[in-house]
């Protein structure tokens, strides 16, 4: 048997039992991993003239990397890893309202230590890219990497449209493969599926804005760039005030795609025979109070004669 590197009672000391503490921890933890795959993907591919990478891979790579991140805190913190499932799952009743900020601001801190690791990691590759002078789009842009920005003709009504549509999609699937009545994937499975979701919606819905859905990633990455020296163009790109749109629309589209897949589909599976026995039940239970009630009435006025 190996020796552990953390002695037991370190362990002991360190374990978090608070629940509500174990969760963000956990939501840090998948978050982080996911931009390390998010952004790393993007990075390969753009400081090197996507010649280490191509829009498909790195659409792969968003998609496996969403997949590991709620891998990594699916059965302790549910592994939202996105303020917008965290916001969509509680609005279907899935998910209690009082912890929803919390979820969220974990997330914003674990997205930022994973932007940045992935700038750190990067630096060199960016500096001898752009000689130093940061820049978000060009030849030498490299602003993408860590958020998205649309297409220079791409208008904001548009993108508003879009971006409730992407995160509604990214939310329906996730209902779907998380609903134990609808033919779910195997067991342990499902957050892949979400993951390759991810994937295709970059593929289908990317090329206008590059398909944001996640407000943690791109607002960690949008504050990471702009402390890097990228200038005010990370929050008004090409003079338009684009950056409310990755970060507050995806939450909207969260909220319709779930509320989309549960008023149309999960709220409608017929009764299984556990359902009709429970509700069988209750309703013997009520038949015996009204006879009861029916029993003490005649008694009363038995008494009474």
């Amino acid at each position: 048997m190996g020796l552990p590197l953390v002695p037991k009672k370190v362990r002991s000391c360190i374990t978090v039992k608070h629940e509500i503490a174990r969760g963000m921890l956990a939501e840090m933890a998948g978050i982080f991993v996911l931009v390390l795959f998010v952004d790393g993907g993007l990075a390969g591919g753009i400081v090197s003239g996507w010649i280490s990478g191509t829009p498909v891979s790195t659409a792969f790579s968003s998609g496996m990397g969403v997949a590991f991140g709620i891998y990594t805190g699916l059965a302790v913190s549910g592994g939202h890893v996105n303020p917008a499932i965290t916001v969509g799952l509680a609005s279907v009743g899935k998910f209690p309202w009082r912890r929803v900020p919390l979820w969220i601001l974990a997330q914003l801190i674990g997205a930022f230590c994973g932007a940045s690791v992935v700038f750190g990691i990067y630096y060199q590759s960016i500096d001898a890219l752009d000689g130093g002078n940061r820049t978000v789009f060009g030849p030498t842009g490299t602003g993408g990497i860590f958020c998205t920005y649309p297409q220079e003709y791409f208008g904001m009504g548009p993108g508003f449209v879009e971006q409730i549509i992407n995160t509604g999609l990214l939310l329906h699937c996730t209902l779907m493969f998380f609903d134990e009545r609808n033919g779910k994937p195997t067991k342990g499975m499902e957050p892949f599926f979400v993951g390759l979701s991810v994937a295709v919606i970059i593929l289908a819905w990317g090329h206008n804005a590059g398909a944001p859905m996640n407000p943690a990633r791109d607002l960690a990455g949008r504050l990471l760039t702009w402390l890097a020296g990228y200038g005010a163009e990370v929050w008004v790109p090409r003079g338009v005030h684009w950056w409310w749109i990755p970060t507050l629309v995806p939450p909207l589209g969260g909220i319709v795609g779930a509320n989309f897949y549960y008023l149309f589909v999960e709220l409608h599976h017929p009764a299984e025979d556990g359902d009709g026995e429970g509700v069988a039940e209750e309703l013997r239970q009520i038949q015996n109070e009204d006879v009861k009630l029916v029993d003490l009435k005649v008694g009363v006025q038995s008494n009474g004669e």
